[in-house]
């Protein structure tokens, strides 16, 4: 279905019954990456984010700042009729479920972040980071979808996404090739890891629990993940062996089991 905040169409799917938890993608992926996910005594509502899937792309750049998203996001889901809900985020879609929850933090119950940054932190990493946000954003104008495909599938932090079967790669590759350039762009210029506020000195004030997840093979994001744990003792950091950047789709057996040991609690 679809629901309309501020002119801006957003595509939404429900999947099973239960309490209620709010899932956001990664970049440049959209609400099919949770296809296999189903999590015991609990509804998951899946939300393209703006400029991926079926949600609008609008060509003002306004739109895809933080703010608005986050506006959007907690306008959108008072429209579902929700007024408690869990947060689940993977990635890019990580980074915004925790900004969220700093800003409602009474409506969230836990919140779960996969493979997710509390932003780049100093001066010196986050210019770099913005520049090389920039550069790329421009290298996705200029060369297009299939260039942005195979250059992103080649990154090191989906290095063990080679051992998937052919036909869950080619899904990945699918996803990827289904992006708008523009959107991408402009997600990258305007909330890309060097424009996305530096949130670590503010994780010490979420009271609720924490889950973060990251694969054995992603050490920049294990290193993240216990940084989060020394941050907030309500962070519980979970570890998945033989996974990468992607947990729940590398293993999603894995990540399922994880989730619901965590919700039980």
């Amino acid at each position: 279905m679809f629901i309309e905040i501020e002119n801006i169409k957003y595509n939404i799917e429900v999947k099973g019954e239960g309490k209620p938890i709010i899932c956001l993608h990664g970049f440049s992926e959209d609400i099919s990456t949770w296809e296999f996910i189903k999590l015991d005594g609990h509804q998951l509502i899946l939300i393209d984010l703006i400029g991926h899937g079926k949600s609008d792309k609008p060509k003002l750049r306004k739109y895809y700042s933080l703010k608005v998203m986050l506006r959007h996001l907690n306008k959108l889901i008072f429209q579902l009729g929700l007024k408690k809900y869990s947060m689940l985020g993977y990635s890019m879609g990580g980074r915004i479920a925790l900004a969220y929850a700093l800003i409602y933090p009474k409506e969230i119950d836990k919140l779960i972040l996969e493979s997710a940054s509390y932003g780049e932190d100093g001066v010196l990493n986050r210019l770099k980071r913005r520049r090389n946000d920039l550069v790329l954003a421009k290298q996705i104008e200029k060369n297009g979808i299939e260039w942005f495909s195979e250059y992103w599938s080649h990154l090191n932090i989906f290095e063990s996404q080679k051992r998937l079967s052919r036909s869950m790669i080619n899904e990945i590759n699918k996803r990827r090739l289904g992006n708008s350039t523009r959107a991408l762009s402009n997600t990258l210029k305007i909330t890309g890891q060097g424009k996305f506020p530096c949130l670590k000195g503010k994780i010490i004030k979420l009271s609720i629990s924490i889950l973060y997840i990251s694969g054995e093979y992603d050490k920049k994001y294990r290193v993240v993940g216990k940084n989060f744990g020394k941050l907030n003792k309500n962070v519980k950091h979970v570890i998945i062996d033989g996974c990468g950047h992607n947990t729940h789709i590398e293993d999603s057996n894995s990540f399922i089991k994880v989730l619901n040991k965590f919700l039980k609690n």
